[in-house]
């Protein structure tokens, strides 16, 4: 039904071919974020740059996008962010929350985008994100030596 709509960074849809202001005014609001949103989108996978280790998982969750929720996936998790496949097409720069069962909801923003898979920035510090998983970070290879 939305196959060729996209969120706008307050979680509206819109068409992309709507054309008009709101893409220019996605695209200043995309702009004015960039410098708090890391870009992952250049580096590989397993770059030395990273700030934190990857670990690749496949969690089923929910993305809140404004008032919308979405199923979507985990293919990817650190304690910086995630690499996350959803159906729906969404823009850099749109705030999310990622909802895990018997985690809780990590507030995040989408770093890069390419087609059905998006790279997120945890919008929470690691520490946070360490308590979250405290009893699983060893075996997820994200622990203080991560």
């Amino acid at each position: 039904m939305y196959s060729s709509g996209e969120f706008d960074l307050a979680g509206n849809l819109y068409c992309m071919n709507s054309g008009g202001g709101m893409a220019q005014d996605v695209a200043e609001q995309k702009q004015k974020k960039a410098d708090m949103v890391p870009n992952t989108a250049e580096k590989s996978q397993g770059e030395e740059s990273r700030q934190f280790k990857r670990r690749s998982v496949l969690w089923p969750a929910k993305m809140r996008v404004g008032k919308h929720e979405l199923s979507c996936q985990i293919w990817n998790l650190s304690l910086g962010g995630a690499r996350v496949k959803v159906d729906l097409p969404l823009q850099e720069g749109v705030e999310v929350i990622i909802s895990l069962a018997g985690r809780g909801e990590i507030p995040a923003t989408v770093a890069w985008a390419k087609g059905e898979l998006l790279g997120i920035a945890f919008d929470v510090g690691a520490e946070v994100i360490r308590r979250m998983f405290e009893d699983r970070l060893h075996v997820l290879g994200l622990g203080d030596d991560s």
